[in-house]
């Protein structure tokens, strides 16, 4: 293996390894390293479930036939009590995570790329105010991989950024409550054909799964992918016990025989994306840089596509002589752009559920305060119709909600201004420090206002 590299990626999970593969296609030395073998690529517990459109977001050719367990038509979200459904329909996949990651993994190393599993990362190297590259334990020896640049892809270990120095912007730690804490089962039936296997399911209910939500994935018409997930830092009970509870009262669970193939907990974000994914001589994305759908902390479109971004902004820098965070701040810049400030405006209207009692959730869905159409364009657009706050003003003031109605209004008011500050993002790392400063103010704001 060659000494130095141009890039090192810590960690081959989905940002790391399409990291990886996009690097290696164009032509660059890069190395691929990761605690985990051929067995258990990509082994985060996860529902396993992607969006068509993340794949060609980020410049992936069609996905082979060999990594998708199951092709998705449509969400179905549910009230608590179950007493309303909204359908989303949309293509997805669920897919073979460990067979993606061996896919997307022998294909760098045909173009070139090293890959060293079996290998723990043990930090970064910090070296005249800049990451020169990593230590790992290989064989029970400590070793240095070095780069011109390290891809932090860790996942919510974070590794290298909780290890560098606390001043870099780059370094930004994150809140309990703005993570969540999430368990899930691969389970298989014996006596139970799923109806609609191409449809998955999403449970609201604060009882069961506090701050977040529990899930129905179907793999097959025999097996599915279930799990719950909980906010952070509230003291809610572990989300194992919930599921526990669940599994023994819910119909899809009790009463019937099923196995269970694999079951595993594990923390994520869920919040907007670090106020700067660059750094002197490292980018971290992914999990690492909070690149998740706030709404429900799905990642690995999102890790894709900072993936994508990364590899390209690299490529700039590289070719202008110097990996500099001026040459690398483009992956910033058109990550904010492309989905970015949408996540943020989608992290304002988190908060606002994650604040929702039950009877609130059920009422605004059998009232369709959010119509059923337009779910999916305050999902993925991060901003609610203006004719949506309107017609919710009627219906609110006629059954006597004043309040939800205020706290509405302030959370779209606060989606389009957070998305418009997003949109505005520094061109320029000069800019950071009073753009952060507006960022601070702007949640600042809204907290205040919606805690009223």
């Amino acid at each position: 293996m060659a000494d130095t590299y141009d890039v090192v990626v810590a960690g081959l999970g989905p940002a790391g390894a399409v990291a990886l593969w996009h690097l290696a296609r164009m032509g660059y030395r890069v190395v691929g390293v990761d605690l985990r073998n051929w067995n258990n690529l990509w082994g985060k517990p996860c529902g396993d479930a992607i969006g068509a459109h993340h794949v060609t977001e980020a410049g992936l050719p069609p996905l082979p036939s060999s990594v998708i367990r199951n092709r998705v038509t449509a969400i179905d979200i549910y009230s608590p009590g179950e007493t309303t459904k909204y359908r989303v329909t949309g293509e997805g996949y669920i897919i073979d995570r460990r067979a993606m990651g061996e896919w997307l993994l022998r294909e760098a190393e045909e173009k070139g790329a090293d890959v060293m599993l079996n290998t723990a990362i043990l930090g970064p190297i910090v070296e005249d105010g800049r990451v020169t590259g990593i230590r790992v334990r290989r064989n029970g020896r400590v070793e240095e991989v070095r780069g011109r640049l390290v891809i932090e892809a860790t996942g919510f270990s974070r590794v290298i950024r909780t290890r560098l120095p606390r001043e870099w912007p780059v370094a930004e730690d994150i809140a309990p409550t703005d993570m969540e804490i999430a368990y899930r089962e691969i389970i298989e039936y014996e006596d139970y054909t799923i109806d609609e296997p191409s449809v998955i399911r999403i449970y609201l209910d604060q009882e069961v799964a506090p701050g977040g939500y529990w899930w129905f994935f179907p793999e097959s018409s025999k097996a599915a992918n279930a799990g719950l997930g909980v906010q952070g830092g509230k003291g809610y009970p572990n989300p194992q016990a919930l599921y526990r509870k669940l599994v023994s009262s819910h119909p899809l669970f009790a009463g019937r025989r099923f196995r269970v193939r694999t079951g595993a907990g594990a923390p994520l974000p869920t919040r907007r994306p670090s106020n700067t994914m660059v750094g002197p001589g490292v980018v971290v994305i992914g999990d690492a840089g909070y690149t998740v759908n706030p709404l429900h902390g799905g990642g690995m479109g999102y890790a894709f596509r900072a993936a994508y971004l990364a590899a390209k902004a690299f490529d700039y820098a590289y070719n202008r002589g110097e990996v500099s965070i001026k040459n690398l701040w483009g992956l910033n810049r058109d990550y904010m752009h492309a989905v970015g400030a949408r996540q943020a405006a989608l992290d304002v209207f988190r908060i606002f559920l994650q604040r929702l009692s039950n009877d609130e959730i059920r009422y605004g869905m059998e009232k369709r305060l959010i119509p059923e159409q337009d779910v999916y364009y305050t999902s993925t657009e991060g901003d609610i119709k203006l004719s949506v706050v309107e017609k919710a003003s009627i219906i609110l003031r006629g059954l006597g909600r004043p309040s939800l109605l205020a706290r509405l209004k302030t959370v779209a008011d606060y989606m389009k201004k957070v998305r418009s500050h997003y949109l505005a993002y520094p061109e320029s790392p000069e800019g950071l420090p009073r753009w952060i400063q507006g960022t601070e103010e702007l949640y600042k704001e809204y907290l205040s206002k919606l805690e009223k």
